[in-house]
């Protein structure tokens, strides 16, 4: 089979664990690249963080971010198609999380909002310019997106405490108009029903002139399912969740180890 994309997952797949891109993806990405293979980046973050990544291991200018809630671009780094959440249950949603005590990003469109004291949580961790640039602080989420009536892409939250983010997920399960998922044990994820990375891939593979057969995708964890369910080639990640493993058709080494390069070589033909 040709193939003439390749989607890949940022965490925990195109970025070790110390959130760099090892010089093995860029290599890889460059060689596929000069064979005529689109390479985009496909991820949970925010368009702006992702065209930060995206540059970094040279892909092409087309992004799928916020979980498959936009579909943008690196060069401006912003999106260009929104599946955004309906207003209430956004509301609703950003709410239950903030009374919970979770630490909270919404994403929209090119900005981020968080609260003083989630912007102190996250600022801990995500350092990279796309995040700095996109942050605005506000005092409560849930307020600034019911009195200015924004449409929401995603809700994000992050916590060590499982118990609380269970807790947290069934809450939020049970409001209409909202899809729940995760891209690590430590994290929740809220976006529309219909934004997921499967359906906005399709999407963009169809403004490329090409289909979802010939393409390849890497993931490692539950925010990817979508899109390794509807690709003709779909791989997981050593470290992925057993989900992600159960639907893959290859199996590749870790995020530490060079796996994307390895899958990208051995589906491409390179001796």
């Amino acid at each position: 089979m040709n193939y003439d994309l390749i989607a890949l997952d940022l965490d925990g797949t195109a970025l070790s664990s110390n959130n760099e891109v090892q010089n093995s993806t860029i290599e890889a990405v460059r060689w596929a690249r000069g064979r005529g293979v689109r390479v985009v980046v496909s991820t949970g973050r925010i368009c702006g963080e992702a065209a930060e990544f995206s540059c970094k291991m040279g892909a092409d200018d087309f992004i799928v971010a916020s979980g498959g809630a936009t579909l943008g671009t690196a060069a401006d780094r912003r999106c260009y198609t929104r599946l955004s959440m309906p207003w209430e249950p956004s509301v609703r949603a950003a709410a239950i999380l903030e009374r919970v005590g979770l630490t909270t990003m919404a994403y929209l469109d090119g900005e981020i909002f968080v609260t003083p004291y989630s912007d102190f949580a996250f600022t801990q961790y995500k350092t990279n310019e796309g995040f700095l640039n996109s942050k605005v602080v506000v005092d409560s989420v849930a307020e600034a997106v019911a009195t200015r009536h924004l449409p929401v892409d995603k809700l994000f939250c992050r916590s060590k405490n499982t118990m609380l983010l269970q807790n947290a997920r069934g809450l939020l399960e049970g409001i209409e108009g909202i899809r729940v998922m995760s891209s690590a044990e430590d994290n929740l994820e809220v976006v529309a029903p219909y934004a997921d990375k499967g359906t906005a891939l399709g999407m963009l593979c169809m403004q490329l002139g090409t289909s979802l057969e010939r393409a390849i995708a890497i993931g490692d964890s539950e925010n990817d399912l979508e899109m390794l369910a509807a690709v003709g080639m779909p791989v997981a990640m050593g470290n992925a969740d057993p989900r992600v493993k159960g639907i893959a058709r290859y199996i590749t080494a870790d995020n530490n180890h060079g796996g994307v390069a390895q899958a990208i070589y051995h589906l491409l033909g390179k001796d």
